[in-house]
């Protein structure tokens, strides 16, 4: 009676969610199965009093469906399929069948009651199976549960069949006789079932209730954050950045010719334009940013940890770029029987940094409406940053960086060559392969306006490359000419030291270009080689296997460590040029070329002076015993040809 009492309540409150949420899978079919439990166990209750076909096979078989019912809702709660009427059909007809059998042609309480443990076991064990098919992390404690009782009904299922097989049941009402073994069962059974209702109601008070937070922080037409969730991630990434002392960005988007759609098309065109809008943003973000729908046809991207502003900007015109391309609509005026309907639009695009432009949320996507107006006011289709000025530097920057793009593919790039001077004997021993740009437009490009952006967008390696390879060339050119032969020093970034295999490159180089190993001459600087210690020394050991000479670039700019000068197999230390600037006039300066001189002779490297450009520079120098020196004092990068005419002059004066 109890059971009838509680199947009665479950059932009323299924009703209940059915009639409010008539679109969630599950309730409707847990309500038919309380339905069909309660008046399963009503006609067991009745025997006696009603005809045992009704009471035994009809009333089994109606339970045994019940089970089938809340297996099937369980599916579709967790977004599989039902099958409709054909589960219920494939289990009860054979079990009503077989306890048809064992009552009219074999009369046996035992195989019945294992029959419709058989089918129980089995129905349980697919209920197992689903959940864990389609589990919801949101709902992972309550699928736990249920899985729990539902095999905890299985394994009693299955004690109570090995009990059955292995005792005398005499041949009675199992129900209302006392000493029944299988009265016990039926007790743990009643408290399974009970629990298995009850997980099933909070279940679906879980989801009622994830749906509610989701409405409340997610855009229902696109599946994105609202304008609450952005709020709360902005909040949160503020404080993130400020702790680390890094920038994010916001990018305010708005679209352009998005109401003539709407107009021209319907609501239903442009709620189907949005959500395609929606996509293709996402697909031009990392994982860790996020983008928002605010309403209509705004929307709002979030990038955290930005290294430099024109990342911003990178991604704005990527987003620009992608929203310029036409989308194929299949939703229309009823009126408009086309099948799929082009559209073009586009999007303006304001964009806002913390800390530069605001330390709140609320000022930061103020601050990015803003930029977004001046944006359409500059002829849409376009970025503006909510500073005038800094949305002209980074158009120049990224304009640069495109025009850098091609100067590499249209070859315009150019090695220039600064001598190098013994100071012994005063003649040219060397020189270091310098990169220029020599641009169609505005001529001859310094490294200091397009290396970094070259470092920051990773195409320092083809350039780097590139160099390495002109360079080599050019020194098997005047090795043919009959020059004597000289050290040629290229510099490695520490990006292309870091990103790509500098041993394999220069042995491909040498080979293709036959350049001898002993006179080209790798200059690294010492925050390259610190970066990975034990990676840096097994690079330079290959190198130097190879026969290839090491210089450290920049020397005392550094870390400047004796402990890890030992470590590195260099032949040279380069003075930088800021020590060399200042002498005689700076005492500190001299003081400090005059030790890493000492220090560079002690460990056993040649030492060479960067930048000298007069002769009491140079005196000094020579006074200290350094080894060698470039500068202006001598002459300034030139062309190939111009060094040609250098190296020429230097071979009449012997």
């Amino acid at each position: 009676m109890t059971y009838l009492i509680a199947d009665a309540v479950f059932a009323i409150a299924f009703a209940i969610t059915i009639r409010r949420h008539p679109k969630l899978d599950g309730p409707r079919h847990w309500f038919f199965a309380c339905l069909l439990l309660f008046t399963g166990f009503l006609g067991l209750c009745l025997r006696g009093i009603i005809p045992d076909i009704l009471s035994i096979v009809i009333a089994n078989s109606v339970i045994l469906a019940g089970g089938v019912f809340l297996w099937t809702g369980i599916r579709g709660f967790f977004g599989l399929r039902c099958h409709g009427w054909l589960l219920p059909v494939l289990f009860v007809l054979p079990a009503t069948a077989l306890l048809g059998l064992f009552m009219a042609v074999w009369p046996s309480i035992p195989a019945r009651q294992i029959t419709m443990s058989v089918f129980t076991i089995l129905i349980s064990l697919f209920v197992v199976r689903d959940i864990l098919r389609r589990r919801n992390s949101a709902l992972i404690m309550e699928t736990n549960l249920l899985i729990f009782f539902v095999g905890a009904e299985a394994v009693i299922h299955f004690i109570r069949m090995i009990t059955l097989m292995m005792t005398q049941t005499p041949v009675n009402s199992f129900l209302q006789s006392q000493d029944q073994p299988d009265r016990f069962f039926f007790m743990l059974l009643f408290i399974v079932g009970l629990a298995r209702l009850l997980i099933l109601v909070t279940l679906v008070s879980a989801r009622l209730q994830d749906e509610l937070n989701q409405l409340a922080t997610q855009d229902h037409l696109t599946q994105l954050p609202n304008r609450r969730w952005l709020l709360e991630r902005l909040k949160h990434g503020i404080e993130v950045e400020r702790r680390g002392g890094k920038q994010l960005a916001l990018l305010m988007l708005d679209l352009d010719r998005f109401k003539a759609v709407n107009d021209s098309l319907g609501h239903a065109a442009g709620d189907e334009l949005l959500q395609q809008v929606a996509a293709r943003i996402q697909s031009r973000l990392r994982e860790v940013d996020m983008v928002a729908r605010l309403g209509g046809d705004e929307f709002i991207v979030l990038l955290e940890d930005i290294a430099h502003p024109e990342d911003a900007a990178r991604v704005a015109e990527d987003i620009v770029a992608d929203l310029s391309r036409p989308f194929q609509l299949t939703r229309g005026n009823e009126a408009d029987h086309e099948q799929y309907h082009e559209v073009q639009i586009g999007a303006s695009i304001g964009i806002s940094l913390y800390p530069q432009h605001g330390s709140n949320p609320e000022l930061l996507i103020e601050q990015a409406d803003t930029a977004m107006y001046e944006a359409k006011q500059a002829g849409r289709g376009c970025f503006a940053y909510f500073s005038e000025e800094l949305t002209i530097a980074v158009r120049k920057r990224i304009a640069l960086e495109d025009r850098l793009r091609k100067a590499i593919e249209q070859r315009e790039l150019r090695v220039f060559y600064q001598p190098q001077i013994d100071i012994a004997s005063n003649r040219i021993i060397g020189a270091e392969a310098l990169v220029r740009w020599q641009s169609p437009v505005d001529g001859l490009i310094a490294p200091v306006n397009f290396i970094p952006i070259a470092e920051e967008t990773g195409l320092i390696i083809a350039i780097g490359e590139w160099v390495l390879r002109e360079t080599c060339r050019q020194g098997r050119l005047w090795l043919a000419a009959g020059f004597s032969p000289l050290t040629l020093a290229v510099n490695v970034s520490p990006h292309q030291f870091r990103r790509c295999d500098i041993s394999a490159l220069v042995e491909k180089i040498l080979a293709e270009t036959g350049f001898p190993a002993g006179q080209l001459e790798l200059e690294l600087t010492e925050s390259g080689l610190m970066d990975n210690q034990d990676k840096a020394v097994e690079v330079l050991n290959n190198l130097r296997s190879q026969g290839v000479r090491l210089a450290i670039d920049d020397f005392g700019t550094g870390y400047s460590s004796l402990a890890y000068l030992k470590r590195f197999p260099v032949d040279v230390l380069k003075i930088d040029k800021s020590f060399i600037d200042d002498i005689p006039h700076l005492q500190d300066d001299m003081e400090i070329t005059a030790t890493i001189i000492a220090m560079g002779h002690t460990l056993g490297f040649q030492v060479l002076a960067e930048g000298v450009e007069t002769h009491v520079q140079l005196a000094f120098l020579r006074e200290k015993g350094c080894d060698a020196y470039q500068g202006y004092f001598t002459s300034k990068p030139v062309p190939a040809d111009e060094f040609t005419e250098l190296l020429r002059a230097q071979q009449k004066n012997r």
